[in-house]
C-alpha cells in the first residue's frame, strides 16, 4: 500500500467508525426489531414479517402517501422558489446578497416551533395576521387555511427553503457570466441557457438542496402537528406514536425502516449524479 492510501485510510477510519456507529448500527437494530412478534419488547423471538403485514392491512399506507407527497410537493416548490432567489444573490452586488441572505438565514436560528407558531396566528382565521389585516384595510373575510394540508404544505416551506436556498446558490455561483454572455450573443433563447449552461452547471448544487429538503420533510412532524391539524397525518407522527403511546416497538420499527427504504430508493440514485469535485473547483 502507498504511503498516500495508507495515510488516507488512517485518517478515513474515525468518521468511518463513528458512521457505523451511529448510524448504520442502529439501522440494523431498527430492522431486526421490526421482525420480533407484535407488541414484544424481547429479541429473542422467532423472526415474522407480520408487523408489515398490518402495516399493510391497518393502513399506515395513507400517513406514507401523505409524507412522501409533502416532501415531494416541498422539493419542488423550494427549488423553484430558490432558482430566481439564488440567481440574484449571485448576480447583484455583495451589499444586496449579504442582506436577503441574513434575512432568510437568521430564521433558521431561531426554534423550529416559535417560528411554526408564529405561522399558526398569521393563519387564523378572523383573529390571525393576515385575516385580520385584509378584513380591517379591505374590509373582506377570506377566512383561513389553517388545519388544512395546504397549510402543512405552506408552513414547510417556510421551513425548509433555506435548505435548498443556500446549496442552489453555491451551484449557481459556479455558472460562468461569460458563457451565458456567449449564448446571448449567438442568439440562445433563455430556455436555452437554463437548460444547456445553467441547470447543467449548477446541478450538484440543485441536488444536494433537493436531497436535504426530501430527507428532512419526509419525517417531518411538528408543521403538521401546529399548522394542519389532523387533516393529513404523516408518518413521522404514526411511528412516534407506535413507539410513544401505543409500546409497539416493533411495528413502529417496521414503519420505520419502510420509511428507510422509501427513502434509499429516492436518494441513492440521486446521490449517483452528484459530481463534488465539479462543485467545489477541483
Amino acid at each position: 500500500m502507498k504511503r498516500d492510501q495508507k495515510a488516507g485510510l488512517i485518517l478515513m477510519s474515525p468518521p468511518a467508525l463513528l458512521l457505523i456507529a451511529g448510524f448504520l448500527l442502529p439501522l440494523a437494530f431498527v430492522a431486526y426489531t421490526s421482525l420480533m412478534p407484535p407488541r414484544t419488547f424481547g429479541f429473542t423471538g422467532h423472526l415474522t414479517f407480520e408487523n408489515y403485514v398490518t402495516a399493510v392491512r391497518e393502513s399506515y399506507w395513507r400517513p406514507l402517501t401523505w409524507s412522501v407527497f409533502f416532501a415531494l410537493a416541498t422539493t419542488v416548490l423550494t427549488v423553484l422558489i430558490s432558482w430566481p432567489i439564488g440567481k440574484a444573490l449571485v448576480r447583484r452586488s455583495r451589499r444586496f446578497a449579504t442582506i436577503v441572505a441574513t434575512m432568510i438565514a437568521v430564521p433558521v436560528f431561531i426554534a423550529e416551533t416559535v417560528r411554526l407558531f408564529g405561522a399558526h396566528l398569521f393563519l387564523m382565521p378572523k383573529g390571525g395576521i393576515l385575516a385580520g389585516t385584509i378584513n380591517y384595510v379591505f374590509g373582506v373575510d377570506i377566512g383561513s387555511v389553517l388545519f388544512t394540508p395546504l397549510a402543512t404544505l405552506l408552513g414547510l416551506l417556510y421551513i425548509y427553503l433555506p435548505f435548498a436556498l443556500f446549496p442552489m446558490v453555491l451551484g449557481l455561483s459556479q455558472v460562468p457570466n461569460d458563457q451565458v454572455e456567449a449564448a446571448q450573443d449567438l442568439g440562445a433563447s433563455p430556455w436555452q441557457q437554463l437548460r444547456y449552461i445553467e441547470v447543467p452547471i449548477a446541478s450538484p448544487g440543485i441536488i444536494i438542496g433537493s436531497l436535504l429538503v426530501f430527507v428532512l420533510v419526509l419525517g417531518a412532524t411538528s408543521e403538521s402537528h401546529m399548522l394542519g391539524g389532523q387533516s393529513a397525518v404523516p408518518i413521522g407522527f404514526a411511528i412516534e406514536q407506535r413507539f410513544n403511546y401505543a409500546q409497539d416497538w416493533p411495528l413502529g420499527s417496521a414503519l420505520a425502516t419502510v420509511l428507510c427504504v422509501i427513502t434509499a430508493l429516492l436518494v441513492f440514485p440521486l446521490l449517483s449524479r452528484l459530481d463534488l469535485d465539479r462543485l467545489f473547483g477541483r
